[in-house]
């Protein structure tokens, strides 16, 4: 049961139900997809909100236009639950496809509208109140404060070069605990992990009307060599996880996700250019793949003498699992209870985020948990304005939890 202090956080919030919603609404008003916009116009608007709540706010990183954004209850002191966003967003395709402008920020039906609505935006916006909640109710910590960072460049990989590798680097990441404010109410405790290479086919270029090409004493195709590699990969396939959390997973290979190559339509193609997506459960290791594609690059060279194989990691994520006995799982679960009067499943995700990163980084984290909503990265992206309060209380709730183990570990 709620004591009062739960229930003063939860009754702040309930109350801040109209600043909330203006301030998702003015995210989503800030376009920032990844490599077209400035991520810093958002995270200056983001910094706005936080300074008029009474927070602390600081922009900082090692590109002007795509810093990270540190908000928290106080300017110092040991954090206990550490929230998360990002920045940036995925494009919205054919704008035309949307009911409502994709940067309108569109309130209908209990729901905001636009790019980005739950992919981070919403989850940002409940994390800010969540903390004007807690920095408004006497005694709410325990001890320590408790903080939300917001970073740039996710979409593109979660490689977190520019964001959490930074603020680790700098001493600006540290936590009891951690939430990846996504969307939903599940919580998920890891994700499986990414890897992604760029091949590449040579071959010889020859002219396709040529005696030689049509007797096959010159000339290599790469392009079809690439077509035999992808193909042999496409038709792989690994079993499902037997690990915990992850059964209901496989290892997936996506081949040719792009491609190019060729020169012209009457030269035979002496090069062709595929990227490949990977998806891994914890029985396979980027090794395990460089094992497996060496042996399918080596076959196709034997059988077409004249082709050669290269290979270049683009992203190497490992599959990642918070421990379950975590105190923030603990919390979270707890608050959950409180705030909507249910438990929820643990589970893992498919797609991979930056929860690897921290958990690398001795942070136990909630790779995603947040606000309700729908269709991230598809037409007519939204969050649940229900959902926003819901999740901006849990937060809250959490954050609280977890304060008080900067006091004792077993208070």
């Amino acid at each position: 049961m709620p004591d009062a202090i739960d229930t003063a956080l939860i009754d702040y919030i309930r109350q801040s139900e109209s600043a909330l919603v203006d301030g998702c609404a003015r995210l989503i008003q800030t376009p920032s997809v990844n490599g077209l916009h400035p991520e810093r116009d958002l995270a200056e608007v983001i910094a706005a909100q936080a300074e008029h709540l009474g927070l602390h706010a600081q922009i900082v990183g090692d590109l002007p236009d795509r810093p990270n954004l540190i908000v928290s209850t106080a300017p110092d002191g040991a954090t206990g639950l550490l929230l998360l966003g990002h920045l940036d967003t995925v494009p919205p395709g054919d704008e035309s496809l949307w009911t409502h402008p994709p940067y309108s920020g569109h309130i209908a039906q209990g729901r905001i509208y636009g790019r980005g609505a739950i992919d981070t935006k919403g989850g940002m916006s409940a994390a800010l109140i969540a903390l004007a909640a807690l920095k408004n109710t006497p005694a709410a910590l325990h001890g320590g404060r408790a903080q939300l960072i917001c970073v740039p460049d996710e979409e593109t990989g979660a490689t977190g070069t520019l964001g959490i590798k930074y603020l680790h680097a700098h001493g600006l990441l540290s936590g009891l605990g951690a939430i990846y404010a996504y969307s939903g109410d599940q919580i998920t405790l890891g994700h499986r992990g990414l890897v992604r290479y760029r091949l590449t086919c040579r071959g010889q270029s020859v002219h396709t009307g040529s005696e030689e090409w049509q007797n096959q004493t010159a000339g290599a195709n790469a392009v079809t060599g690439m077509a035999r590699l992808l193909v042999a990969l496409e038709t792989l396939h690994l079993e499902s996880s037997h690990a915990p959390y992850f059964e209901r997973f496989r290892t997936v290979i996506t081949p040719g996700t792009l491609i190019s190559g060729g020169t012209s339509i009457n030269i035979v193609p002496d090069r062709c250019e595929a990227l490949v997506d990977i998806r891994l459960t914890p029985e396979y290791t980027r090794p395990d793949l460089d094992r497996l594609i060496d042996n399918l690059q080596a076959h196709i060279e034997r059988q077409r003498p004249g082709l050669r194989f290269q290979r270049d990691l683009l992203i190497d994520a490992p599959s990642t699992l918070c421990d379950p006995n975590a105190a923030v799982v603990t919390a979270l679960e707890e608050s959950l209870r409180i705030v909507k009067g249910k438990s929820s499943e643990r589970v893992v995700a498919g797609p991979a985020n930056e929860g690897y990163l921290l958990i690398e980084r001795g942070i136990p984290t909630i790779c995603g948990f947040g606000p309700t909503g729908e269709n991230a990265h598809a037409v007519d992206e939204y969050i649940d304005i229900a959902g926003l309060v819901d999740a901006a209380a849990i937060f809250s709730l959490t954050a609280r939890r977890l304060s008080a183990y900067l006091v004792s570990p077993h208070s």
